[in-house]
């Protein structure tokens, strides 16, 4: 059964030539079917004496999967050929060529091929051959490929692209059956289609001159094979038909370079003056907004998670908002389960109810296949609509409505610019263009959920106030958020100190917007997502810094207090007197533990980039830091110690295969990781290192207790021997 393709630029008559061709394959007593790729629906029009049918596309926009049935839209027209049009989306919205596919695929899943059918035809639009229009050109559907044409330059130019797209398909294998000429009466037409015939090695194998009897068959509805059976293009179409149906030769895939087709068909001389320049001088006027970018796309590293992902986990930190995922279910509701994951953890673990909420606002526009093909802005429409009816539902407070967008809704391009059109007086509505991937990793989305929040809710005109600081980018789903919060808190209120807002988590409107308010912001850490949320914030807003984020560890939050109560001009008897508190309490808890962790043997393995709180622990402790190993880390590129003398080997870079053998070799008492691993020696005590670890004097202490209770265990327990015993006494 021969399946062919007739590619062609939209208006070059393709769908004419197609019908014509199923026409005369009808005639001779052949099983025809002609599918019609173009959204324009036009293909089957002249064999079904001008009527439209339904589409494959609109049919599936009625119909559940249950109730489809072939025949509904598969109709006889002229000599008994059979019809099929695939349909499209209105313009400017939805994808096509995503339909096309939609549509192979229902008539595969239909039985389409149960017919038998002598030959298919399929009549395809040729603009653009994206993945979608490049359907019919797969192996497992058309075998030959015919492109029509006429002699203008944008025709043989769309012919060229086809022939770019099956060689795409092929590489060296040969398809392309040869070009069609559907002349337009121009001067020199046929000598510029037989330059471009000889010069992507095709043939030309047929040429339809330029008639009224194809105007009279379009003015009646009426292929030619019908209205002027007799006539002498009659029996060229038939001449053609049999061309196309043979075994004829065909060719592989030859086309040309832009440069060679210009050269080729408008006889045009290769330049010789230079090329223009690239770069456009920008008006001195213009003062663009910076870019911020994941430290995975600025690396160019694999991906790490989905940006929609990581913007959801920032919008759903505003307290009075809802956060809508333009996308299908299944996006929202894998966020969803990641963004409760944490809550629901601590309430199984510890049983506890959680200060902050567990179960945020997250709503779907429900996009589906059919959402996908014909665009999705009205089921975004219906939803902020129902969001804002229910808003007596929500928190007291402005209404503010997030619209995330995920992979498919970026991919088919639905424009959210019409969401501000729905704001009121009440209801906010803010756009965060993540498309899923498309823009970049999890840190992307955040880094682009903190822009457009602060953009469109910080009040630039709010004065700061003395002794008020904000805290900025704490990562709320870590078990170090809210006992860090606990610490600072403490410290602030003993300094006369207030906090005015958590940029972003927890926050409510009204906090967001006095962002300003607060006299200096502090970074809860100094990674990589940290410093870009910093630069953004002191590029835009002019916001003022502390130079140190919280302070993990003894020596880093005795800095910390001394110079936050400096900048805010404390008393220094208030600051001494917290210091000397904490110094007392820490140098207790460490004399009660050296005893047990003198001289052990320490090896760690981790992503963190800063482990000097860890270090100096470990040395205060009086341990043998023995080996050092860090990995490549997706949220950070800044590591850096105080501490190298202290270490007997470092290894940036680390690859974590070398993990057991440099465990054999180094043979530490205690191993720090972030994670356990399987393989790994049972005489080797080991404790995980949090990658984000809780602020404060006694971070380092209280992983130090716990690696001691380990030490005052005995690992020679009889149930380690239990498969021994086991295979002595039952094998």
């Amino acid at each position: 059964m021969p399946e062919l393709a007739i590619y062609g630029k939209g208006g070059i008559g393709k769908s004419t030539i197609s019908a014509n061709i199923s026409a005369a394959l009808g005639k001779k007593g052949l099983k025809v079917l002609q599918v019609g790729c173009d959204p324009k629906h036009d293909s089957t029009r002249l064999l079904l004496r001008g009527s439209r049918i339904t589409t494959v596309l609109d049919y599936l926009k009625e119909k559940s999967p249950d109730q489809c049935r072939l025949e509904d839209i598969l109709h006889e027209g002229s000599f008994g050929v059979h019809c099929v049009e695939s349909g499209g989306p209105e313009p400017g919205v939805g994808c096509a060529g995503r339909g096309i596919l939609t549509s192979f695929e229902f008539l595969e899943r239909l039985g389409v091929r149960d017919y038998k059918y002598d030959a298919v035809i399929y009549d395809v639009l040729g603009d653009v051959v994206c993945g979608g229009f490049a359907v019919p050109i797969r192996r497992e559907y058309a075998e030959k490929v015919y492109i029509v044409s006429s002699g203008e330059f944008m025709s043989l130019y769309a012919a060229n692209n086809i022939l770019r797209g099956l060689k795409n398909y092929d590489r060296d294998a040969g398809r392309a059956g040869g070009i069609i000429l559907n002349s337009r009466g121009l001067d020199d037409e046929d000598i510029r289609v037989h330059r471009f015939c000889d010069a992507v090695k095709l043939p030309l194998v047929a040429r339809f001159p330029r008639s009224e009897l194809f105007s009279d068959c379009e003015r009646e509805g009426l292929c030619l094979m019908e209205k002027f059976p007799d006539s002498e293009l009659a029996e060229q179409f038939s001449a053609l038909a049999d061309t196309v149906y043979s075994g004829q030769k065909l060719y592989p895939a030859s086309p040309l370079s832009d440069e060679e087709l210009e050269e080729r068909i408008l006889d045009k001389k290769p330049a010789s003056h230079p090329a223009p320049k690239a770069v456009i001088a920008v008006p001195e006027k213009s003062s663009p907004k910076q870019n911020f970018f994941s430290k995975s796309l600025v690396s160019r590293e694999p991906l790490h998670g989905c940006a929609f992902s990581g913007a959801m986990s920032i919008s759903t930190q505003v307290a009075d908002s809802v956060s809508i995922a333009h996308g299908p279910q299944s996006c929202a509701h894998i966020t969803f389960q990641s963004l409760t994951s944490f809550s629901r953890r601590i309430l199984l673990e510890r049983g506890i109810v959680l200060p902050y909420i567990s179960a945020p606002p997250v709503v779907t526009s429900g996009m589906n296949e059919k959402v996908m093909i014909y665009g999705g802005i009205e089921e975004l429409r219906q939803k902020i609509l129902e969001v804002k009816a229910s808003k007596t539902t929500l928190q007291q407070g402005p209404n503010i409505i997030f619209v995330l967008t995920t992979c498919p809704s970026g991919i088919i391009g639905d424009d959210m610019g019409f969401v501000k059109d729905l704001e009121d007086i009440n209801t906010r509505i803010i756009p965060i263009l993540t498309d899923g991937n498309l823009q970049g990793d999890y840190l992307q989305g955040i880094i682009i959920a903190y822009m457009e929040i602060a953009r469109s809710l910080i009040d630039k005109n709010v004065s700061p106030r003395d002794n008020t600081i904000n805290i900025v980018a704490e990562k709320s789903e870590t078990n170090a958020r809210a006992e860090s919060f606990v610490f600072i808190k403490e410290i602030t209120e003993e300094l006369g100190i207030t906090i005015n807002s958590h940029f972003i988590c927890e926050s409510s409107v009204g906090e967001i917007r006095n962002f300003k308010k607060g006299k200096l912001n502090i970074l809860a850490f100094g990674d990589y997502m940290g410093r870009t949320i910093r630069d953004f914030l002191v590029s835009e807003f002019n916001a003022e810094f502390f130079d140190l984020p919280f302070p993990v560890g003894f020596a880093e939050s005795e800095i910390f207090v001394q110079r936050l109560g400096e900048y805010f001009h404390k008393d220094k008897q208030i600051i001494n007197g917290i210091l000397e508190k904490q110094r007392q309490k820490y140098y207790e808890e460490l004399d009660r533990i050296k005893p047990l962790l003198k001289n052990k043997r320490v090896m760690l393995i981790n992503f963190n980039q800063n482990i000097d709180w860890i270090l100096r622990t470990l040395i205060d402790l009086e341990m043998e830091i023995a080996f050092i190993g860090i990995l490549s880390y997706s949220q950070d590129n800044s590591f850096k110690t105080v501490f190298d003398s202290k270490i007997n080997e470092l290894h940036l870079d680390y690859n974590n295969i070398n993990r057991q053998n440099d465990l054999n070799r180094i043979k530490p008492d205690l191993l720090l990781a972030n994670y356990g691993s399987n393989e790994q020696d049972e005489s080797v005590i080991m404790d995980s290192i949090p990658y984000c670890p809780t602020a404060g004097f006694m971070s380092g202490l209280v992983f130090a207790r716990r690696w001691a209770e380990l030490f005052k265990m005995n690992l020679n327990e009889g149930w380690r021997k239990d498969e021994q015993l086991f295979r002595k006494y039952y094998s």
